[in-house]
């Protein structure tokens, strides 16, 4: 395990988001890769268009937020990454289930995914 210089919680995440950027290059074997680890992880929260429509809110635990909100389109690659790293409220950390280089592949498709989805009036998706 490489070492990683931030501590859990918002501020720290939000210092991540400042401070680091997404090694990765959009590739398409990046993007594969990313959809990939998505949909083995994620879309079972957030879905699979990532609206936080995913099964597990069906079965009584809480719905996440869409990764579609101007929030979410406004976090930084590196914010992003702090929190599949660390987890955020009900979201657990993943960095025990998915490598680094994974976490930043998975970053690449949620941003492959908030491009694809229809800005609504107002500037919110």
């Amino acid at each position: 395990r490489l070492p990683f210089a931030y501590g859990t919680g918002p501020e720290e995440a939000a210092r991540a988001g400042r401070e680091l950027a997404n090694p990765l290059p959009a590739t398409e074997a990046n993007l594969a890769r990313g959809k990939a680890v998505y949909e083995t992880i994620c879309v079972v929260c957030h879905g699979p268009a990532g609206q936080g429509d995913g099964p597990v809110s069906l079965h009584g635990f809480p719905a996440p937020p869409s990764l579609l909100t101007e929030r979410s389109v406004r976090m930084k690659d590196g914010q992003l990454f702090h929190i599949l790293t660390f987890g955020q409220k009900n979201m657990p950390g993943y960095a025990a289930q998915i490598s680094r280089e994974d976490r930043w592949k998975a970053v690449r498709h949620v941003r492959a995914l908030q491009k694809k989805a229809p800005a609504r009036p107002g500037g919110a998706r």
